[in-house]
């Protein structure tokens, strides 16, 4: 199928089973949540509920992702309902709720590395370039090179992870398989499928900057992050329609992610054969 074919698929799927949008909906309450409750209540306030919503959030995603991906992978074949997410997300909720864990604990300690390794080899080499700066002009400069090239490679090597188990979600979901080996499944098909897999984050990474960037406009409206009054500053009528709207489109997103993401996944599969 392919990237490129994966999103004809996905498309169809989702004009059949309009459903889908109805459970990414309920997901992307819960996961602006927290963002809606700083904008709109005072500062102190929205701090503890905002926290535990975030709580909240973490431990109910998993349910969600498991009945959203559910979904998809019926929707792919014919016509899903919302009995499948509610099936969906019980039968999968312990092992994505642990693959999740796992994941976050991973990019942790890379991020941890990266930093620690970084650090070190930037004190060695900007302390050898300090020497040669005094001497000449092009310490300074290779010392600007060395900076940006370390900082490029600190972040490949946090985004490698990333790329590689991107599809843990979907092997646990459509595959049935454990949290050790819905890993294993994940990296076999991005190896096997290097190519497209490629494209197919490309696609994915475009969809999500497209969420960013509406969510990005409630705190340019707001004001969130500064004052945290949002609510005085705006007003309700001018905040809840934005709100509404970044919720719209964080939905299509969430339904589009969900099913394209099964549905490479399932193509992929073949290759493993």
């Amino acid at each position: 199928m392919g990237a490129t074919s994966a999103l004809s698929t996905t498309g169809r799927t989702l004009k059949r089973n309009t459903a889908l949008f109805a459970a990414a909906f309920v997901l992307t309450v819960i996961s602006l949540a927290p963002s809606g409750v700083n904008a709109l209540l005072p500062p102190v306030m929205a701090g503890l509920v905002s926290l535990l919503l975030s709580g909240v959030s973490l431990f109910v995603t998993p349910f969600f992702m498991g009945g959203l991906l559910s979904m998809a992978d019926e929707g792919l074949s014919g016509t899903t309902r919302l009995g499948t997410f509610v099936r969906g997300g019980k039968a999968n909720y312990v092992r994505l709720l642990g693959a999740m864990v796992l994941f976050g604990v991973l990019l942790t300690v890379v991020g941890f590395v990266v930093l620690v390794v970084g650090a070190v080899v930037g004190a060695v080499v900007f302390g050898i370039s300090a020497g040669a700066a005094g001497q000449s002009l092009a310490g300074s400069g290779v010392s600007v090179v060395f900076l940006v090239l370390l900082v490029l490679l600190g972040a490949l090597a946090f985004l490698l992870p990333v790329f590689v188990f991107q599809f843990y979600a979907a092997a646990v979901v459509v595959s049935d398989l454990g949290i050790v080996d819905s890993f294993k499944r994940s990296a076999a098909v991005v190896r096997r499928n290097l190519v497209s897999t490629l494209g197919y984050t490309v696609v994915v990474t475009a969809a999500g900057l497209v969420t960013g960037v509406a969510s990005a406009s409630v705190s340019l409206f707001t004001g969130y992050g500064t004052s945290g009054t949002a609510a005085t500053e705006v007003g309700v009528a001018v905040l809840v329609p934005i709100l509404l709207a970044v919720a719209l489109v964080s939905t299509v997103v969430s339904a589009f992610g969900s099913v394209y993401q099964v549905a490479f996944y399932e193509d992929c599969l073949d290759s493993l054969a």
